[in-house]
């Protein structure tokens, strides 16, 4: 078994959609921190490395409760003794298995938690799994079942758990501060991530003891509004039947070259599309609404509920 030395000691969490890719990749770019999941692949990686193990939860639609969950391997090939290895899982903000081990074995590591409006991040969500190859419910659909489940996240049906969970952070944010302290956490809303980029970035500098100056110039908000293209070609690429599995292990016996052959070629079929904003009736808000009313709350009055040295706004 492979160890990783050092630690990451600065993490990004959150709820999802809520601004963690946007950050990673500008602060990957800093001298003085070091992502050792950059090389895994062409995107923002997320190591998952607090969730490895048999998940008690679906953190994803594709990992339902008691899958095996092995997190990607770390590249510490290029570690030059930055200051700080950082690592970004919004699943983490949800896990207990997460928090104490931060809390117990990671005292040196800071945390930044990212939010945005419970209503945004449902919606937002929905579109974000529109975009796999998993999820085929219209959001119709979607609100029936969780009607169905009379809001109240279940476990076991991973298609309904993370719309009623993921939204609902209010407790998760306020155990965190508790639990680590004020000094190793900050709470960035996607707002002031969207507006605000560049006093984001030096608030965060500050307080992590970094040069200002380094930050990248570049600052491109990250995962745009798509959906997957829906020609059959690329859904065959997606998706490919069992035969053609069973022919490319025939021609070509070896699993490394199937991959370095035909992994770029399957990649092409995951081409994102524009879509349409999704109109919602003014009911289906208003339900929305009422069901996450404590979450909403909590983000509206940020500053009554955490304390305030911990926000960055």
């Amino acid at each position: 078994m492979r160890s990783i030395e050092p630690a990451p000691n600065l993490l990004l969490v959150g709820a999802p959609k809520s601004g963690t890719t946007s950050l990673l990749l500008w602060l990957r770019n800093h001298s003085e921190v070091y992502h050792p999941w950059q090389r895994v692949n062409s995107g923002a990686v997320e190591s998952g490395f607090l969730l490895g193990g048999v998940v008690d939860s679906p953190y994803e639609m594709s990992k339902p409760r008691g899958t095996l969950f092995l997190p990607h391997e770390a590249d510490m090939d290029y570690y030059r003794g930055e200051k700080l290895v950082i690592d970004k899982s919004p699943q983490h903000l949800y896990s207990k298995r997460a928090l104490d081990t931060i809390k117990e074995l990671m005292p040196d590591a800071k945390v930044i938690i990212t939010i945005r409006d419970p209503y945004d991040l449902l919606i937002s969500l929905f579109h974000q799994q529109k975009k796999t190859i998993h999820f085929n419910s219209s959001f119709e659909d979607l609100i029936a079942n969780l009607d169905g489940k009379n809001w109240s996240p279940d476990p076991n049906d991973p298609e309904t758990w993370g719309f009623l969970t993921y939204p609902r952070y209010s407790k998760h944010v306020k155990k965190w501060i508790d639990l680590l302290g004020q000094d190793r956490v900050r709470v960035i809303s996607l707002g002031t991530i969207a507006t605000n980029p560049r006093m984001v970035l030096d608030s965060i500098s500050e307080w992590l003891e970094i040069d200002p100056m380094k930050m990248p110039r570049n600052l491109n908000i990250k995962n745009p509004r798509g959906e997957l293209s829906k020609s059959r070609f690329r859904q065959f690429l997606r998706s490919p039947p069992n035969w053609a599995f069973s022919l490319a292990k025939l021609v070509l016996p070896s699993r490394g070259l199937r991959k370095a052959l035909l992994d770029p070629i399957r990649s092409k079929g995951w081409k994102y599309v524009p879509s349409e904003k999704q109109e919602i009736p003014e009911e289906t808000t208003e339900k929305i609404r009422s069901n996450l009313i404590q979450d909403i709350e909590f983000f509206e009055n940020l500053e009554e509920q955490i304390p305030e040295s911990t926000i960055i706004s």
